[in-house]
């Protein structure tokens, strides 16, 4: 089986991440946060596995969920609860565009 990868650019950078996915040590460097931080997104729902065997991996879109939340944490000033309260609002207006 050919193992997959993920193409990722941020911030300018051109990077490979193999799958079967991105562990949290490599969320993290790819977020350009602390793993701690990257530990309290999981902790509180923001970012989902894709599975969960002995070390939870992530998908791609997992890395754009985490720095989306991090920007709105850094640029409105917002509590890891308010991130999550408000993450949770822009994912039900987007639902409901898409029922539109």
């Amino acid at each position: 089986m050919t193992a997959q990868q993920y193409e990722i650019i941020i911030s300018r950078k051109h990077e490979l991440v193999s799958v079967p996915g991105i562990t949290l040590h490599e969320l993290s460097r790819l977020c350009e946060c602390h793993l701690s931080v990257a530990k309290r997104l999981f902790a509180i729902g923001l970012i989902e596995p894709q599975s969960t065997r002995t070390t939870p991996l992530f998908d791609r879109s997992a890395v754009v969920r985490a720095r989306k939340a991090l920007r709105l944490k850094r640029d409105l000033r917002l509590s890891f609860d308010a991130v999550a309260l408000v993450m949770e609002l822009l994912d039900r207006i987007d639902d409901l565009e898409r029922r539109l």
